[in-house]
């Protein structure tokens, strides 16, 4: 669609005489930036030149990131037999939701450059564009899956790896380019800070072990850790920290239900500051004996102590985007009609496809469940970061 655009805006200026891209007036730029629906449009866009590059990235900053689809991150698989069998991923597909599924065909995909050496490493998770890796040195890798950029973190100072997926999360507090972009890394005993390009990292020993980790997101200068129970971890200022963290518990409320769903089938979602909960609940059963799934989201009123988990009707204008991973949290997208999406809507990611449930309705099955694995197996969406 941009080509198109492109092309067409050549044509029409011919008559003022030859022009070089770099040289069209912004006003005209920013009429064909109104115009792109869609992110493959918007890459495309913005690697038209530099000065393209720079008017989508400061137009972007007035514009929030959710007036866009995320892209849908596909891995995909092969089996060694040499030892043992196993399956492990070999190379990234990017997918737009620009291809429709029916006739989505391996040549539509965008392959990302990143290596298959690479996704052989330890994943912990996907944050803002990059993706993060534990290396045997024991140092954090971020990978930027559309440019292959890479940023290696200090070594971590623990005597081993985390034994198992679930004892280990990572995340990136804001893009890379920001100037207080942090990744924080939690084990089940130690939490580290690290600012980007920093010479040093800040570790803090936890006064409580936290076990079978499962997400970990930031509101505000709290860092919510969802594991067997929920926990919030208050840092304010990262310079004056004290020696020891202590984890305080979130009693979680839920007026609406007396028993109140596991989190293996539940999904906490940031979408632009506020916090949302999203579970499929079993509900009715069918004619021919299976179980139908409720599908429900609730807002998070997060205070001291406890959270709150206020059931909402609908999502009004809003999509989500989920999977099955807890590698990789969810997002948001306002006005998907825009492109052609749908509202009230959850779009859950699978191996070759994505499913689409209405809340407030029901599911034929439970698509969630809350998965950390150690390699990059599942499929995400995210928002690559030309849009961040």
């Amino acid at each position: 669609m941009a080509t198109d655009l492109i092309s067409a805006t050549s044509t029409s200026s011919s008559d003022a005489g030859p022009q070089n891209w770099s040289d069209l007036p912004d006003g005209l730029l920013h009429s064909i930036f109104l115009r792109l629906y869609h992110t493959r449009d918007l890459l495309a866009f913005s690697s038209v030149c530099r000065s393209w590059r720079s008017f989508a990235t400061s137009t972007m900053a007035a514009f929030p990131t959710s007036l866009f689809p995320p892209l849908l991150i596909l891995p995909d698989l092969k089996r060694r037999f040499r030892r043992r069998r196993r399956t492990i991923p070999s190379s990234l597909r990017l997918w737009d939701l620009a291809i429709s599924p029916e006739t989505a065909s391996p040549e539509t995909f965008k392959r990302s450059p990143v290596e298959e050496s690479i996704l052989a490493i330890p994943f912990l998770s996907c944050s803002h564009s990059h993706l993060l890796f534990l290396t045997r040195c024991r140092q954090i890798l971020a990978v930027n899956y559309i440019t292959g950029f890479q940023i290696t973190s200090p070594v971590l100072p623990f005597d081993h790896h985390p034994p198992s997926a679930d004892s280990r999360l990572a995340l990136l507090t804001s893009p890379v380019s920001s100037p207080n972009c942090t990744l924080i890394i939690l084990t089940t005993d130690c939490l580290f800070l690290w600012k980007i390009n920093s010479p040093d990292l800040i570790s803090r020993p936890l006064r409580v072990r936290l076990t079978q980790l499962r997400q970990m997101i930031v509101v505000g200068s709290r860092v919510v850790v969802v594991a067997r129970r929920v926990w919030a971890l208050e840092l304010g200022n990262m310079l004056d920290l004290p020696q020891y963290l202590c984890p305080k518990e979130l009693v979680v409320q839920c007026p609406t239900h007396e028993i109140f769903p596991c989190f293996e089938k539940a999904q906490f979602v940031d979408c632009e500051g506020e916090i949302l909960y999203v579970c499929f609940t079993p509900s009715n059963e069918t004619s021919n004996g299976e179980i139908e799934y409720k599908v429900e989201v609730f807002r998070v009123d997060m205070f001291d102590d406890h959270m709150i988990l206020v059931k909402m009707d609908d999502l009004g204008d809003r999509a989500l985007f989920l999977s099955n991973g807890v590698n990789a949290t969810g997002c948001v997208c306002n006005n998907p009609e825009r492109w052609g999406g749908e509202t009230n809507a959850i779009y859950y990611a699978s191996y070759d496809r994505w499913f689409l449930f209405e809340v407030g309705g029901f599911a034929p099955w439970c698509p969630i469940y809350q998965v950390n694995t150690a390699k990059c197996f599942h499929p995400f969406w995210d928002y690559p970061s030309i849009l961040q």
